[in-house]
């Protein structure tokens, strides 16, 4: 055993029979890694911004339909407009917590039709 439980924190969302244990593991030291010294994302030749639009897309449990998203993803990998940056990090973690707001409190708006148009 490796001694990581990277899976714990999934399991109780998505059901502990559903999260396997991983088979594999990476563990960076960015800081330490004189060819790092830290990363960031970039659109890689035939990418488009799509992917990053992918990588933020929420998780939900598949074995549940109609099942609200439990894992959600932010990071300057996973915001289109501002990749690559700090801001856009930041943003990104603002975006994931106003969806998971949204989940427990219903969104700040509706759309709702003007009776005149109905």
């Amino acid at each position: 055993s490796s001694g990581i439980n990277a899976e714990w924190p999934l399991r109780p969302g998505f059901g502990f029979q559903t999260v396997p244990q991983p088979n594999k593991h990476r563990v960076t030291r960015w800081r330490g890694d004189p060819w790092a010294l830290g990363s960031y994302s970039y659109v890689a030749a035939g990418s488009s911004g799509n992917d990053y639009d992918d990588l933020a897309r929420p998780v939900a449990p598949h074995n549940a339909s109609g099942a609200h998203p439990r894992l959600f993803f932010a990071g300057e990998h996973t915001i289109r407009n501002y990749p690559a940056t700090v801001h856009g990090a930041l943003l990104s973690g603002l975006r994931e917590a106003g969806r998971i707001s949204d989940q427990f409190l219903g969104p700040p708006y509706s759309k709702e039709t003007p009776a005149a148009a109905q």
